[in-house]
Parts: C-alpha cells; structure tokens; sequence
C-alpha cells in the first residue's frame, strides 16, 4: 500500500482506528475523518480525529485529519474535491462511520429514529461513492469498502433501523459492484465483528461480556479491510465477514426450486415443503442477469414439457 492515499471515515476510534493504523503500517496515506461524536450521534469533537492522525504520524506513518460530515453530500462531495485537488486521486474509501441507537422494540421506534441512523450510515455510504466513483472510474482503479453487519443479512429484534440500514448498504455495494465490474473498480461489504462502544453500551451477562472483550479485538478485522482496499484483491461485490479471527464469506443466490406453470396456492405450498432448506447455491452478476437466466430456464423448461 506505499503511497496509496486512503480515506477512512469513523476512523478515530474503534474499528476505524484499526484500520487506518493498520493501513498506515503498510505504507498508505491515511485520511481520518471522524466528528468525534457519541454513539448515537450527539455532541462533535476534533479531538479524535486530530489525536489519531497525530499517533499515526508519531509511528513513523503518513496521515491528516479531517472532521467533514460525510452524512452531509455537500460536504463529502467537497471532501472528494479536496483530495483530488491535493493528491490528485483517492485510491481506497473505507466507509466505516455511522451512530448505533440503544436497543428499541421496532413498535417504538420513530421515523425520525430511522431516519436519524439511515443519514448516518446509509447516507454517508452513498454520499462517499457518489462523489469518489467518477473520479475513480475515470482512473481507471480504485477501491471502495463499505461496512455491513451480520445484522443487515440476519436481522435484529431489537435494532431494526440498524439492520435495515446495513442491509440496505449491503444493496448499494452489490448494485455498485455491478456498475463497475471490468472499468479497474471495485466494491466491496467487509461484516466487521469487533468490541467497540456500540457493544460496549449493550447490557448482556458479565461472562458473555468478558467472552466478547478476549476475542472481537479490532485489529483481528484491520487485515481483511486492508486487502479490500488493495490494488492486487480480485474481489467485486463481495460480503466478506471478520469476526474474533474467523474470516468468511457471506452469498446471495437461489437455492433450488420448482417449476409450476399453472401453480395454485395449494401446489405452490406443496413444492415449497418439498424443498430443501440447504444446499447448493445459483449466484448472479446483476438482478437483470438473474432475471434473464431464470426466463431462459423457463423457455428451455416449457420446450421440454412440449416435447
């Protein structure tokens, strides 16, 4: 990563801090952008952005700061415009930043709760790729590291903003990913499993808690984000996990079905009982290509009735 100018945003604590340290160590220039607020958001700090960036420097790496609200476009647009203008290009973004409310029954959730945690991870997602993609594309390379959780592809009772939202990011990186495929770019979801302040708040049982702190240390996730950003990773549209040592990778496809072409309600149900709930998985490159490959099956299928 020597002299590769990388972004990371809610880098100046917890998992962002891993990474950008880490990502310094390897030779990267590193841009830390955080505001240095609470975990649901409130109050605004230069502190931990400028504290890092100053231990990064003090390690012997590259690194500034930076306290843009990139939950804002105006101002991650204006962020992008000032890399460039400075470095002339921006190699890797880490989306990274984003609030975490306390545990809700989705009953008593707010709309404006919502809306609260989709601006801060959702909306700063997309604000970063939207202004970073065309300078990117038109280098021809580039990296993008967007943030998931195993609760965006599991769910959570008790933090359903949440998991919609990092579902929906998990949309946005596969949607992008098929954007770019071929042009030098790529994008990629890392599901990162880490003892950070979002956990720590979390009322569980002592033991529990201490099994937590020994094995979701950051920097177990820091090499996975690194090689995302790393101009020799093949990966593109891919949801990859870090969690306590154990790296893994997450697939969307089709398990097997039926074929019904005068289904009723009662077929239907039968042939779902019928499958299996496991086995192998039908991967697509792009919902079209997924639509087009089943139509195709449907015509070859129907042929075969004919005959």
């Amino acid at each position: 990563m020597d002299g590769k100018l990388v972004l990371v945003t809610g880098a100046g604590r917890g998992l962002g801090a891993a990474y950008a340290q880490y990502l310094a160590r390897l030779g990267a220039f590193v841009l830390v952008n955080d505001l240095g607020v609470g975990t649901e958001g409130s109050g605004r700090s230069d502190l931990p952005a400028r504290e890092m960036a100053d231990a990064i420097v003090a390690a012997g790496g590259k690194a500034s700061a930076d306290m843009s609200d990139v939950a804002s476009p105006e101002q991650a647009e204006a962020l992008v415009a000032r890399l460039i203008a400075d470095h002339g290009r921006i190699d890797a973004v880490i989306n990274n930043a984003g609030n975490f409310l306390p545990a809700k029954d989705f009953a008593e959730t707010t709309l404006d709760e919502f809306a609260l945690v989709w601006r801060s991870h959702l909306g700063s997602s997309y604000n970063l790729c939207r202004a970073v993609l065309p300078h990117m594309r038109a280098a021809g390379a580039g990296r993008i590291v967007n943030t998931g959780s195993t609760q965006g592809l599991y769910g959570g009772p008790q933090s359903t903003a949440y998991a919609s939202a990092k579902g929906a990011i998990q949309g946005l990186t596969l949607s992008l990913a098929a954007a770019v495929r071929g042009t030098g770019v790529a994008v990629n979801c890392i599901s990162p499993g880490a003892f950070t302040r979002m956990i720590d708040g979390t009322d569980r049982p002592p033991d529990f808690t201490a099994a937590l702190r020994r094995n979701l240390a950051p920097d177990l996730v820091a090499p996975l984000a690194a090689w995302l950003c790393h101009p020799d990773c093949p990966e593109n549209g891919a949801i990859l996990q870090g969690m306590a040592g154990w790296f893994s990778r997450s697939l969307i496809g089709d398990l097997d079905g039926f074929w019904d072409f005068t289904p009723t309600i009662d077929s239907v149900a039968r042939g779902f009982a019928s499958l299996a709930d496991d086995g192998p998985i039908t991967r697509a490159a792009s919902s079209s290509a997924h639509a087009g490959a089943i139509v195709n099956r449907a015509d070859a299928h129907r042929a075969r009735t004919a005959a």
